[in-house]
């Protein structure tokens, strides 16, 4: 009985013992995620890639139009957080078959919401970029997965791994 004891001890403590070195994107309240605000004067977009067995070994580069370096790249359940400037924006996709755009108005103090999906191709996986809603993105993600900080931008790294 002890031992069992021990164990749901130490199965209750371990999540919040790895809490404090959990990236601050997205932070947990009352098991449900809290999106944080904007800084002031910035807004901000959340990108996610949704699940699936389509395209799951490829990833959704996420650029800015026009830039040859990516922003991040997004594996299957991954998301990440980009603040920006107020102001016209525009993103693209990659892969191998395809390229896929989106232009954005980001405002003060909002959150945008894009998802990357990866749709069947003839020779490899396309990646479709779309906006979507926090709702859509709170129904897919209970516990939401930040992408590997090797996988960001040093930008974009900076505000998912503070």
């Amino acid at each position: 009985m002890k031992k069992f004891l021990v164990a749901a001890a130490v199965a209750i403590a371990a999540p919040v013992a790895m809490m404090g070195t959990a990236p601050a994107a997205l932070a947990q309240a009352e098991g449900e995620y809290k999106i944080p605000t904007p800084p002031a004067g910035k807004g901000q977009v959340i990108f996610y890639r949704t699940g699936g067995l389509s395209g799951a070994a490829l990833g959704c580069a996420v650029f800015d139009v026009g830039a040859t370096d990516k922003l991040s790249s997004l594996g299957a359940g991954r998301y990440f957080v980009l603040v920006s400037d107020p102001g016209p924006r525009s993103f693209t996709v990659k892969s191998l078959e395809t390229k896929d755009a989106l232009a954005l108005e980001i405002e003060e103090g909002e959150t945008q919401f894009v998802r990357c999906k990866i749709k069947s191709g003839f020779m490899s996986g396309r990646a479709d970029i779309a906006p979507s809603t926090e709702a859509e993105f709170r129904g897919k993600y209970k516990s939401p997965k930040l992408v590997d900080a090797d996988d960001m931008s040093e930008a974009v790294k900076a505000t998912n791994y503070p």
